[in-house]
């Protein structure tokens, strides 16, 4: 009798042990939770680092708006109190700075003659897809195909006279630099600064602007009062606009100040 009975235990004994999962279910379990916190905060680590990126890009370049800011300022107040010169820094946080871009600006009269042409360099910072230009008095945002102008130029057009005044940039030295630290933009007034103009009725005159920006520029004039707008033209794989300016008996003035521009370390 207690021999069967033992015989009997023994033989439930293994058949519970035999039939119980929850060790490896506990593993299961744990190989899940474990699988699932990694994927977690990977994710999580991968999104937040290039958000980071993101973000700290976004920081570099409205820094870089801001000196052009400055810059601008800067020109304009040597145009208003005729000062020799004035510097700007900007921080390149792995863009380029350069004076290689050309613009092209031409004004022709109501009989088509070119009384006014002048090729300059505009300031440019890249980095990636975006870039700040200053050009021919106005500085813009570029990001890809598309770009807007931050700051627009002195043009005014009205009670029968239209005035352009054109910032114009030349380079001194290495027109290009790149990679970190701190550029110093020095600009100084040349000799050649002074004033373009022509005569009252020798109108209509017509401003042609050939420019990378070509597209703000049009929307500039679009929105200004005293300009029409003819249209954009494409040559030499250049785009450019054409705006046209006074009536026939209207006067046109284009004071000019041309700067020489050196980009130092």
């Amino acid at each position: 009798m207690s021999r069967r009975r033992q015989s009997t235990v023994s033989i439930g004994g293994a058949d519970a042990f035999a039939s119980d999962d929850r060790g490896v279910s506990d593993v299961v379990g744990y190989v899940l939770v474990f699988s699932l916190i990694t994927i977690t905060i990977g994710t999580v680590f991968a999104v937040g680092i290039t958000g980071l990126e993101d973000r700290r890009a976004a920081e570099q370049v409205a820094n870089v708006e801001r000196a052009f800011d400055v810059f601008d300022d800067n020109v304009r107040d040597i145009q208003r109190y005729d000062d020799p010169g004035r510097s700007t820094e900007i921080r390149l946080s792995g863009g380029a700075l350069s004076l290689s871009e050309t613009t092209t600006v031409t004004l022709t009269n109501g009989t088509g003659d070119v009384v006014l042409r002048r090729e300059h360099r505009s300031l440019t910072y890249a980095n990636g897809d975006a870039t700040v230009a200053y050009e021919t008095g106005a500085w813009f945002r570029g990001d890809g195909d598309g770009a807007v102008m931050r700051s627009e130029p002195r043009f005014v057009a009205a009670d029968g006279r239209t005035t352009l005044p054109l910032v114009l940039l030349y380079p001194v030295g290495d027109p290009t630099v790149r990679g970190d630290g701190t550029v110093q933009v020095s600009a100084s007034r040349r000799s050649t600064t002074g004033f373009d103009y022509t005569e009252a009725n020798d109108g209509p005159y017509e401003l042609r602007i050939d420019s990378t920006y070509a597209d703000a520029w049009e929307r500039y004039f679009e929105r200004t009062d005293g300009f029409d707008v003819n249209g954009t033209a494409t040559e030499n794989a250049d785009d450019a606009v054409v705006v046209g300016l006074t009536e026939a008996d209207d006067a046109l003035y284009a004071p000019r100040i041309a700067l020489d521009v050196a980009l130092r370390r």
